[in-house]
């Protein structure tokens, strides 16, 4: 890798339809390093996953129009995006909502309402695991 490569800050799109989600989760990534990229709907996050190839993807599941689910499959199923890894980041906390989002292929999955340093821990461990099967 080269070190423009390591240099280069890593990327990381939220897709969630809740405003103040999108800001608060965006300063954060912001303030630990990463580049921020913010998506209000489905429709947007897939649009802008294919044109940023961003490192990392924070989806949230209950959005109207384009549910989060759905977007998971299509980000898996379309060569250029089913690598990127996807943490579900939602307030659907129940086993069977885990294990489906799981099961759709997420790295991860956190339940609103979340504990800062537990999100960047777990964007850790999943741009590692992500960088270490590349």
């Amino acid at each position: 890798m080269t070190e423009a490569a390591v240099a280069r800050k890593k990327k990381i799109l939220i897709v969630d339809d809740t405003k103040d989600i999108l800001q608060v989760v965006s300063r954060r990534l912001a303030s630990w390093g990463y580049e921020a990229l913010v998506a209000d709907s489905g429709e947007e996050g897939l649009r802008l996953a294919q044109e940023q190839g961003p490192d990392l993807i924070l989806l949230d599941i209950m959005m109207p129009k384009m549910k989060g689910r759905d977007v998971c499959v299509q980000l898996k199923s379309h060569p250029k995006t089913e690598k990127i890894p996807v943490i579900f980041l939602t307030a659907l906390g129940l086993a069977d909502h885990v294990k489906a989002g799981m099961d759709l292929g997420a790295a991860d999955y956190i339940v609103k309402p979340f504990e800062p340093a537990e999100l960047k821990d777990r964007i850790a461990v999943c741009l590692a695991r992500a960088e270490a099967s590349a």
